[in-house]
């Protein structure tokens, strides 16, 4: 892919991780920018993170190991986690 699809692709992914977020957690999109700190700045425990995260599996039809679900720190560490799993 080019720049030009990739940046449309990743601005589409934001945008669908930020609805699920303001959909399953009842957060306001205001609040949510790329570097939002998902545990400092929201609050979101492991048990929320952990339904988002059921969410996010059924949208994409994908799978986030353990293992990846632990680098999450950030809403930019999910649009990257999704775009990598999307793309394989």
């Amino acid at each position: 892919m080019d720049d030009g699809s990739d940046s449309k692709r990743r601005e589409k992914i934001m945008d669908d991780i930020v609805g699920l977020l303001t959909e399953s957690l009842g957060i306001s999109p205001v609040d949510l920018k790329a570097d939002t700190n998902l545990a400092e700045e929201l609050a979101i425990d492991s048990m929320q993170l952990y339904e988002f995260v059921i969410d996010l599996e059924e949208s994409y039809n994908i799978r986030l190991p353990d293992e990846l679900l632990e680098q999450i720190v950030t809403v930019d560490d999910i649009v990257n986690l999704v775009m990598k799993l999307t793309s394989e």
